[in-house]
């Protein structure tokens, strides 16, 4: 049997489109089982969906992520949670920034169809996997950071709760604030097990990408794709602030690792892992976690994406 789980987060975006949403979702009359689920606070879309996913284990599932990248990124961690092969992620990005689905190359609105997405094709995509020394583990569809990338990021989420502030203004606004604040970051890095460079800093910050952009449009890692097995790793040395300036509009549009060879390493691999005496702050898709010496990993197809089918 297939069913249907839609998610939907009230607070993601500026606006709260729930009925809205169930409106679309009970005009689509489904022969199929479906059900709708509303977030009430951190954690719920994970938690439910690992839930839902486990009760009806012997059915195929298509679970709706009708949000920003927080909610897609807990729906992929209650999927992976929950062990099943048997569903398929389908993004509907009503969020502030909306950053995994510019990797897929389709307009935005296509995945806001639900009609489309309904109907629409299945394909296996790519997973990051943080682990750390205490068995702390999440995954991640697009990026995964430390450094001042994680220090911004902790503070766009502080931002983003003032009133009129959207996803991309509110990491501008922490952007500038983290300028005076975090821009030298002392760790060794381990590159499919081997330490890589000479250097353990300071660093600006270091990413593991598997999808390109974050941050409200910041295109971090312009060469991924999402499908192919590897993991792009990207670090970047800490420079002056008068040069930081100039390094945020070309990493805005993905010039930075041809343009700024001097302060940038670039490599694609299996595995990266952050080496320090002290706990790192990691960014999972926008959400900061503290962990020691975390290993990122790619998992190869561990996810089924849904592809909105074009009308």
């Amino acid at each position: 049997m297939n069913r249907h789980l839609f998610i939907l987060n009230p607070a993601a975006g500026k606006k709260n489109r729930t009925e809205r949403i169930r409106a679309v979702i009970e005009k689509l009359k489904l022969q199929d089982p479906c059900d709708i689920y509303i977030t009430d606070g951190k954690y719920a879309a994970e938690k439910e969906t690992e839930r839902y996913l486990r009760e009806h284990s012997e059915d195929f599932v298509r679970v709706y992520a009708c949000g920003g990248d927080g909610t897609l990124s807990e729906v992929a961690n209650g999927i992976y949670k929950s062990g099943s092969q048997s569903c398929a992620l389908a993004v509907v990005p009503v969020g502030s920034g909306n950053d995994f689905v510019k990797s897929l190359d389709i307009p935005p609105e296509q995945f806001r169809n639900i009609n489309a997405l309904v109907c629409g094709d299945i394909v296996e995509t790519d997973l990051l996997l943080a682990k750390d020394a205490d068995e702390y583990e999440r995954v991640s569809l697009n990026i995964i950071s430390a450094g001042f990338d994680a220090a911004v990021a902790f503070g766009q989420e502080k931002f983003k709760k003032l009133p009129f502030v959207s996803g991309s203004m509110a990491y501008n606004l922490s952007l500038v604030k983290c300028v005076f604040t975090d821009t030298k970051n002392y760790f060794s890095l381990l590159v499919d097990g081997e330490k890589y460079g000479k250097s353990e800093g300071p660093f600006l910050f270091a990413i593991a990408a598997n999808g390109k952009y974050y941050g409200g449009g910041f295109k971090a890692s312009p060469y991924s794709d999402i499908s192919d097995g590897m993991l792009d790793f990207i670090r970047i040395k800490t420079v002056s602030k008068t040069k930081l300036l100039s390094l945020v509009g070309k990493f805005r549009e993905g010039r930075h690792i041809d343009e700024y060879k001097d302060i940038t390493s670039y490599t694609r691999c299996k595995s990266m892992q952050f080496v320090s005496e002290s706990p790192i702050n990691v960014n999972v898709d926008g959400e900061v976690a503290v962990m020691k010496n975390p290993i990122i990993k790619i998992l190869p197809k561990a996810i089924k994406l849904v592809i909105p089918k074009p009308e």
